[in-house]
């Protein structure tokens, strides 16, 4: 192969080959000449023309899935508290105490524990989830049925309780819910004509224990434009 053809090859190959994140909108065109130039060159290159090169147009990629870390701050307050009212020696313990307050809030923190494991809440780029720890559905709502998603723009309001520094509940209202299960549970006092004329909107209300980071949950709503009372 002549030292001109070798070189018609790399400039072809190099055309052809603008790759991630370019694209060719015409083809190569070659025009060559045998006849000698006045340099003694075989080829003369001065026709070759190579198409424009424009940026080709691509997709964002979604938003990667926040998933909020697990909290078991209220397993294991629940599981100390039961301690108290019945490990021997505590200045809280009777039969009654172990019965009544030790039993009940041991079980619960252990249900809590539980939960905490398997259960995790994520923010993705449109909606507020509650999905099982591998990331499957978690199922319906037990209250009112419907999958554990909701969209941004559907949540009207949201809080923890009794307050941020102490988190043991995550509170939202969404309107995404059909309106004929709003008054179901605490939705009735919380969708009252009271609540109402002090500025409350109506709506879906949720409870969740509060076994994620509460501070992560509640910069999600905020990052995502959630609405707040």
């Amino acid at each position: 192969m002549t030292a001109g053809k070798a070189l018609l090859s790399f400039v072809l190959l190099l055309a052809s080959d603008v790759s991630d994140g370019f694209t060719t909108t015409s083809h190569v065109k070659v025009t060559s000449s045998r006849s000698q130039s006045p340099m003694g060159r075989p080829f003369d290159f001065s026709n070759v023309s190579v198409g424009s090169v424009v940026p080709f147009k691509t997709s964002l990629a979604a938003a990667p899935t926040e998933i909020i870390d697990p909290s078991y701050n209220l397993a294991l307050g629940s599981l100390a508290l039961a301690a108290a009212f019945a490990l021997p020696g505590s200045p809280l313990k009777s039969n009654l105490s172990t019965i009544l307050g030790g039993i009940p809030l041991a079980l619960f923190g252990l249900f809590l524990a539980y939960q905490t494991t398997t259960i995790r809440f994520t923010f993705d780029d449109k909606n507020f989830s509650l999905v099982k720890a591998n990331m499957e559905s978690s199922g319906e709502n037990f209250v009112v049925g419907g999958e554990n998603v909701w969209a941004y723009d559907k949540i009207v309001n949201y809080d923890l309780f009794p307050s941020r520094s102490f988190p043991i509940l995550v509170y939202f209202k969404e309107t995404q819910t059909p309106e004929e299960f709003w008054n179901v549970g605490p939705g009735e006092k919380a969708n009252s004509p009271e609540a109402i004329a002090k500025g409350a909107v109506p709506g879906q209300v949720h409870f969740f224990p509060a076994i994620a980071n509460t501070e992560e949950i509640i910069n999600g709503f905020e990052k995502h434009g959630c609405a707040k009372l």
